[in-house]
């Protein structure tokens, strides 16, 4: 039975309520996180009480530490139908991955808050452009702006999920419709309830462009409804508009325009997630608090001394002092000291702090699933020992890999399913396929499409060492017959080396799926590749290789 219009509101003002109560209370642990990561981990308190603070930028290095290995080129996909005598065209993915191309920053930046804060997300919508290909538009939303449904078990299987935006009044009007709405001024979340304006002014005295209304936009899923809701109208009475979800799924089913993006999660609430940042944020605390300590005992470290009133006048003293850190404490005593003069004795520094320091780096350490030299922090592990540590830090980056890729393939099904209801019939685009123009229909995203991002679970450190082993099986396939040309093809993909080195009649090969850098070893057995004088005077091997130990292809894995 559907809902009437109070059960509506009653819906959407209980669930916003309780959202906006659960995200209040984390207000104060999201902002000391978000200002680690922004190096301002003592804000404005820089000098207290005299006392220095000191700060590192442990918590920007170990964020960045994860977005260098999880990014490393534009995302891209895949797109395979997924019945069987549906054959899913090559214009789809090209028009996939023009958007995905275009849109790496608003990813990248999805993922830095899903690091620091529990988890992200990614609002597609329509907009008005010339462009055909470019009227869906795509945003990073914090944590806070989306509803989700924290009883589901995975995203799928939400009963409702929802957007919580500001809008000015011009937008509102151009969305909405020309209705009475109460602007107030905009109030930003690490705020709490002072409103931020540009003048701070009274709405009514703004122009449309700054001054808002908060929406909330609610996907009922179980009723396939959107609801728009805003206490800025009819005093939250009344809903702003409703209709039914318009984006579909293949099957028909509703498909709110939000991709979410979980790095970890809470296994009894996956929903609610779980910041990387928290995993070690005490350490950073310590280790600011230590150095804080450290940099204030060091401008105490001053040479002083004691001297007998009366044997020395103003001007001596002055002499005495002049250029030199010392300071001079007069003392009245009725005994003599052993000297005019006599220097205060200054005790070291207990090794108690090294001892401390160590620890909390260790803690660090243990806290970060990442090994040291992917951080660029030179070790003295054996060659053995890294091949390990690289297994493992792969491994571990591999799984946040994995959710990265969820998160472009929800993405990219959310773009292709808005965009076959944006194109009209009458509209044509025109899109390059592998170097022939091809026109863009509406039908060519009629089809239940399998979407997956080109190198699943890869990242600069696990690809490198993923071609440096086929490198050292170059032997191995030669001996078990494999080839020349087949090992030389595959040798020129994924090092992206010159098609020249193909020989006329080959076919240009497709473009490489990934392309890192890889050592050197193991290149002495592409001597079989082809004895034949190049255009050098080398052999066509002797090019290969030659090309491959010259260039530096990932600036993260040197070749020798």
């Amino acid at each position: 039975m559907p809902r009437s219009k109070q059960e509506k509101l009653s819906l959407i003002q209980v669930i916003l309520s309780d959202h906006e109560a659960y995200w209040q209370e984390k207000s104060g642990t999201l902002r000391r996180y978000r200002d680690a990561y922004r190096t301002q981990f003592y804000r404005d308190d820089r000098l207290v009480d005299g006392q220095l603070r000191v700060e590192t930028a442990d918590s920007f290095a170990y964020i960045e530490g994860y977005m260098s290995s999880l990014f490393s080129k534009s995302p891209a996909v895949e797109v395979e139908s997924a019945y069987a005598g549906q054959e899913a065209k090559a214009t789809t993915r090209t028009v996939v991955n023009s958007f995905l191309y275009d849109k790496r920053n608003p990813i990248e930046n999805a993922s830095r808050m899903a690091l620091i804060y529990p988890m992200a997300f990614l609002k597609l919508a329509p907009q008005e452009s010339d462009d055909v290909l470019n009227r869906v538009s795509i945003r990073a939303c914090e944590p806070w702006t989306v509803i989700v449904d924290r009883e589901a078990s995975c995203w799928d299987d939400q009963r409702y999920v929802g957007h919580v935006y500001w809008i000015s009044g011009a937008s509102a009007k151009e969305k909405f419709g020309a209705k009475d709405f109460k602007f107030v001024n905009k109030i930003e979340y690490f705020d709490g309830q002072n409103p931020v304006t540009a003048l701070n002014q009274s709405p009514d005295s703004l122009p449309s462009d700054l001054k808002y209304i908060k929406v909330v936009e609610f996907y009922d899923l179980g009723e396939d409804k959107v609801y728009y809701w805003s206490p800025q109208y009819s005093d939250g009475n009344k809903l702003i508009d409703e209709d039914n979800i318009p984006v579909r799924t293949y099957d028909d089913q509703p498909l709110p325009g939000i991709a979410p993006l979980y790095y970890s999660r809470i296994p009894d609430s996956p929903l609610e997630g779980y910041s990387a940042m928290s995993r070690v944020y005490d350490q950073f605390f310590e280790k600011n608090e230590v150095r804080t300590f450290l940099a204030n005992a060091i401008r105490r470290d001053s040479r002083q001394y004691l001297y007998k009133q009366g044997l020395v006048d103003e001007d001596e003293l002055a002499k005495i002092t002049a250029g030199v850190d010392g300071a001079m404490i007069g003392v009245e005593t009725e005994g003599s000291l052993d000297s005019v003069i006599r220097a205060i004795p200054v005790a070291p520094m207990t090794t108690n702090f090294d001892r401390y320091m160590g620890m909390i780096e260790s803690d660090i350490q243990r806290g970060s699933s990442m090994a040291p030299f992917t951080r660029g922090e030179a070790t003295r592990s054996t060659a053995t020992e890294v091949a390990v540590m690289a297994a493992y830090s792969a491994s571990e980056i591999g799984r946040l890999a994995r959710e990265r890729d969820f998160a472009i393939e929800k993405v990219s099904d959310i773009y292709i399913r808005m965009l076959s209801l944006l194109l009209d019939d009458d509209e044509k685009a025109v899109i390059l396929v592998d170097g022939r123009p091809e026109v863009v229909q509406p039908e060519d995203f009629d089809y239940k499409f399998k979407f997956a991002a080109v190198d699943q679970a890869a990242t600069p450190m696990s690809t490198a060492l993923r071609n440096q082993e086929f490198i050292n099986l170059i032997p191995v396939l030669q001996g078990m017959g494999v080839e020349a040309e087949k090992i030389r093809d595959h040798l020129i993909k994924v090092f992206s080396l010159p098609e020249e080195f193909l020989s006329e009649n080959d076919a240009p090969p497709e473009p490489p799926p990934e392309a890192a850098g890889a050592g050197g070893a193991g290149l002495g057995a592409l001597a079989g590749l082809g004895a034949a004088p190049g255009p050098t005077g080398l052999s066509e091997a002797e090019q290969i290789a030659a090309d491959v130990e010259g260039r530096q292809i990932d600036p993260g894995v040197p070749l020798p």
